[in-house]
């Protein structure tokens, strides 16, 4: 018996040399939703948000829209109306120059021009008027993110430079810029750096109409606490005006 159980006893004994799991924990890297990367921050889209099919504003669906027609029978040629849905799936990219992935829906047509192009990032980059239009507003937003970073835009510059144009630097404010756009389309709460740069945006979000040239004939700005006060001397002021005008009639 104990012939036996000696192998399995110094087999036991053994330590083994080769690690058979890790407590490390591995690097996680970010993934963005792009619908979600704010309109704030990046110019408009030219052609505006799709009117027709609004489901195709939050992914890339290219041109392809919902589809109408007519089931015939065979025997006695009966039509009947149906529609036919975009095939829309969803896909995960690893985009090198955002540093984080992106999870967008898209159409197989889609799918396979972005294949074609050779990346996510040449389908974006790409600028025929034919492509914008294809992009819709998540791939404006999503360009506009590829475009603010510095692998792309060092790419930019060596064609400028090519064409004998002055480069154009890329800063901490863009870097800055971009962080806050990437945080905003994760899921989750604001860090404190994309809280303070969202305040920055809605306080620079502010025009104002006419010439601004006139802003000096312009009175002071109103606020909450001196427009009552503001509208009561207006009334004062236009009953004193109708009674100048009953006056001088009489």
């Amino acid at each position: 018996m104990s012939s036996f159980t000696a192998p399995l006893r110094s087999s036991l004994a053994k330590p083994s040399s080769s690690r058979l799991f890790s407590t490390t924990s591995t690097l996680q890297t970010k993934t963005i939703q792009p619908q979600n990367l704010p309109a704030i921050a990046c110019p408009p889209y030219p052609y505006g948000p799709r009117l027709i099919y609004k489901q195709s504003n939050k992914g890339l669906y290219g041109t392809t829209r919902v589809r109408f027609g007519n089931n015939v029978s065979a025997p006695h040629k009966v039509k009947t109306q149906r529609f036919w849905r975009p095939n829309v799936h969803i896909r995960i990219y690893d985009v090198a120059s955002l540093g984080c992935k992106v999870r967008t829906k898209l159409t197989m047509r889609v799918l396979k021009t972005i294949k074609k192009e050779g990346g996510l990032e040449n389908y974006l980059l790409k600028e025929k008027a034919a492509r914008i239009k294809e992009l819709g507003p998540t791939g404006w937003k999503l360009r506009w993110a590829v475009m603010q970073t510095k692998a792309v835009r060092d790419k930019f510059n060596e064609e400028r430079l090519a064409k004998g144009l002055e480069p154009r630097p890329w800063t901490e404010e863009d870097a800055r810029m971009l962080r806050f756009a990437l945080d905003h389309a994760t899921p989750g709460k604001l860090s404190v750096e994309g809280r303070g740069v969202l305040a920055e945006l809605k306080a620079r979000d502010v025009f104002t109409l006419g010439n601004e040239e006139l802003g000096e004939v312009v009175g002071d700005e109103i606020t909450d606490e001196t427009e009552p006060e503001l509208l009561a001397r207006e009334e004062l002021e236009q009953e004193a005006e109708v009674g100048r005008e009953g006056h001088l009639k009489v």
